[in-house]
């Protein structure tokens, strides 16, 4: 379970890096090129770690690959409630969100979702991705893995 350790560690360091600019938006951001391409870029990377770990986890626990990225917050979340640990649906909805976000950032694939993430606070990515931190914490324990 070193993988998935390294991997929450590396969250936490990119939250740690996103603290300073709790109070704000991407939107207050933007007045900045290169402070709104780090924030970008520190978020790309929290979904995708975040994406490597459901996977091992999934592939792990299943035996199977997700399907995709958004589709893996769906088959933890069946995981996390056979371990009696679920997230409400509107957190999960977020995650999901949140990989559009990302889908956004590197790819342009919807504006539309770019402006409702652009107008959120940078604090609401920040306590998502530690509720997802301390969750896995919770699951690696239960079943064992840690």
């Amino acid at each position: 379970m070193d993988y998935i350790k390294r991997k929450l560690k590396f969250i936490t360091d990119q939250l740690n890096m996103l603290e300073p600019y709790k109070g704000k938006t991407i939107q207050d951001i933007r007045k900045d090129y290169k402070e709104l391409k780090f924030i970008e870029k520190v978020i790309q990377e929290l979904v995708d770690c975040a994406s490597d770990i459901n996977e091992y986890i999934i592939k792990k626990m299943t035996g199977e690959k997700p399907f995709s990225t958004k589709r893996a917050f769906r088959d933890l979340q069946s995981i996390l409630e056979k371990h009696k640990l679920p997230w409400e649906e509107e957190k999960l909805r977020l995650f999901i969100d949140s990989v559009s976000f990302r889908n956004e950032i590197v790819h342009s694939y919807d504006v539309n979702v770019y402006l409702v993430w652009s107008n959120r606070n940078i604090s609401v990515i920040i306590q998502l991705y530690k509720e997802y931190t301390e969750k896995i914490l919770l699951l690696l324990q239960k079943v064992n893995l840690v």
